[in-house]
């Protein structure tokens, strides 16, 4: 990958956050990036390791 998964994970999660008044989906407020905790911050690495995955492998048909 071009980028750093976790850079582009706090990437997305601060657009998600711009995108909501900075609300989680039950519209508390969303926790800075670094108070997330390990398991979140590992889910939207995930998250955002399988859309470039899925880009990438698009990309190259």
């Amino acid at each position: 990958m071009a980028n750093d998964p976790t850079d582009l994970a706090r990437t997305a999660y601060a657009a998600y956050g711009e995108s909501t008044g900075n609300r989680n989906f039950l519209g508390d407020p969303m926790p800075r990036w670094e108070d997330l905790g390990e398991p979140i911050q590992t889910a939207w690495v995930a998250a955002v390791t399988a859309v470039v995955t899925q880009v990438t492998h698009e990309s190259g048909r």
